[in-house]
């Protein structure tokens, strides 16, 4: 099928779309025991049969082989033993899985190229330019924090990326980060590049980490929206206190020890914004990660693979249509 073929038969009828999840692999969470570490399309598709989702936004992992961890530092190195500039292993090989290796599954998925806003933008863009030209493709993701990479570099550095992405009216999804030792994805440089940008569709992923002017800033511009993703863990972490969401008068208020009541409220206080999505496989995270002051940080945040549906599938038939279609094909397609 063609792009628009596919965009037409998203658009034919009322279904549920996942916004944000993950196929792929990432050596550097399996080496350091970290979960999860990878998830197939094949994998993807009977998780999405299992739990009731019509299609899915999937982006590569965060890691790319272009990328050299060293364990004993948290500065990012680069090697280009496998590819010469960020994720263009994992872009390509994202693409040939969904339409070379099992087509018959292509028209439930919509990919995402992964990118780095800071290295080897030129080359990026270029690379993606040629597989769009072969391939349907329907956005643009960053999760900057893990590759040390700034959001604001997009408007500068990574400014070959940012207009490919107008060329080709595609929307990006940031990962962000509320965390003071994270300045690489920051809720507030997000909202503000796509207030800057308000010809480009922009979503924040992991609800702005519950931030709440951010929240309201986003709900004020027309091309901004806000997506769930890891919804179940992210709330675990504010009844934790963690200084990964916002907390105290910073955060959108709501008893985050129910995380269905939080859910509600956010999709009523911001009807036309807020996109649902369950960060497939990472609805868990146990890992080890560097922050930007050298300390080692480890987490374990647990939710099952039903949880987030479940979750979905107790709120109102009109709420559900609205975060998991109409606002996520605004988002998609404009």
């Amino acid at each position: 099928m063609t792009k628009q073929e596919i965009i037409k038969m998203v658009r034919r009828k009322e279904v549920t779309i996942d916004a944000h999840t993950h196929i792929g692999i990432s050596p550097k969470f399996y080496y350091q025991f970290g979960y999860p570490y990878a998830l197939s399309l094949e994998d993807m598709v009977v998780r999405m049969e299992m739990t009731g989702i019509d299609h899915s936004v999937v982006f590569p992992f965060v890691d790319s082989a272009y990328y050299e961890d060293d364990s004993d530092s948290p500065v990012i190195k680069t090697t280009t033993r496998h590819c010469q500039f960020p994720y263009e292993l994992e872009n390509r090989n994202l693409l040939n899985e969904i339409y070379e290796i099992f087509p018959e599954h292509s028209r439930k998925v919509l990919p995402f190229f992964m990118f780095d806003p800071s290295r080897k933008t030129e080359e990026q863009a270029r690379h993606m330019e040629e597989l769009s030209e072969k391939y349907p493709v329907f956005g643009l993701k960053t999760a900057s924090t893990y590759i040390q990479a700034f959001v604001n570099d997009l408007d500068t550095k990574g400014k070959p990326i940012l207009d490919f992405a107008k060329k080709r009216n595609l929307p990006v999804t940031f990962h962000s980060s509320f965390f003071h030792d994270d300045p690489w994805a920051n809720v507030n440089d997000i909202v503000d590049f796509a207030e800057r940008n308000p010809e480009v569709r922009v979503c924040i992923a992991h609800t702005a980490r519950f931030t709440h002017s951010v929240l309201e800033k986003a709900d004020r511009l027309d091309n901004c929206f806000v997506d769930l993703s890891a919804f179940i863990i992210h709330c675990k972490l504010a009844v934790q206190q963690s200084p990964h969401v916002a907390g105290g008068e910073e955060r959108f208020p709501g008893d985050y020890s129910n995380p269905l009541s939080v859910m509600i409220e956010l999709a009523e206080t911001y009807p036309g914004t807020i996109l649902w999505g369950t960060d497939t496989p990472f609805y868990y995270w146990i890992q080890k990660y560097y922050s930007a002051d050298g300390t080692l940080h480890e987490e374990r945040l647990d939710c099952g693979y039903k949880e987030e549906s479940q979750l979905f599938n107790q709120l109102s038939e009109e709420i559900k249509a609205r975060i998991s279609y109409h606002n996520t094909i605004r988002y998609l397609f404009g």
